[in-house]
């Protein structure tokens, strides 16, 4: 297995309420799960290549918890990636390459995935606010949470023992959508959260 790392800012979007009840071992708003994520890559490396600046994006759909299994999934990576890039995204994405929540969901958990699919992918999130687009297949808009009042909130939400993060400001999924063969979603006003992630091949790391 090669060694690596990165380190990226995040943006993740589910169907769960605020604060998504599945980061606490709790079933999830729906009894389901589906969910994506946004990793834009500050720096990084896998082996020989140079990750720096690349972008990809993984969608999951569980058709009960996630711990159930039986997931289906798709990776999607930047156009701007060279070809070793790609590849190396795709063995990271796919779990092939350890990873900690992508071992985990990639060699357990999903049973079924899609060909991996090459589209830009804009990630324009500062301060919580912003958005992630994935060309063609998906995209959201995250704002900070507020009170009815208007007033403005940062919850952050620390998870020491975490695998996808271990620090996030919950954010508000404005609306967020996903198209992409079965893979079908379109909500508003749902869980969001953004952070600063390093990974290495044995899983997060900060």
């Amino acid at each position: 297995m090669n060694a690596w790392n990165f380190e990226a800012d995040y943006f993740t979007a589910c169907n769960c309420d605020w604060g998504c009840p599945c980061n606490f071992n709790a079933r999830p708003t729906e009894g389901r799960c589906m969910g994506w994520g946004a990793w834009n890559i500050v720096s990084g490396r896998y082996g020989e290549t140079s990750l720096d600046g690349a972008r990809f994006a993984l969608y999951y759909k569980f058709p009960k918890t996630v711990g159930e299994g039986q997931g289906s999934a798709c990776v999607y990576i930047d156009t701007r990636a060279d070809a070793a890039q790609a590849k190396a995204l795709e063995a990271i994405g796919r779990g092939q390459a350890g990873g900690g929540i992508f071992e985990l969901f990639g060699a357990q958990l999903v049973t079924d995935w899609l060909s991996t699919k090459l589209a830009p992918i804009e990630f324009e999130i500062r301060d919580g606010a912003g958005y992630a687009r994935i060309e063609g297949f998906g995209e959201a808009r995250s704002e900070l949470l507020s009170y009815p009042d208007g007033s403005v909130i940062e919850p952050w939400e620390d998870l020491p023992h975490g695998i996808e993060f271990k620090r996030a400001l919950m954010t508000n999924a404005k609306r967020w959508w996903w198209r992409d063969e079965d893979l079908l979603a379109s909500y508003e006003d749902r869980y969001g959260a953004v952070a600063r992630v390093k990974f290495t091949e044995k899983g997060c790391v900060g």
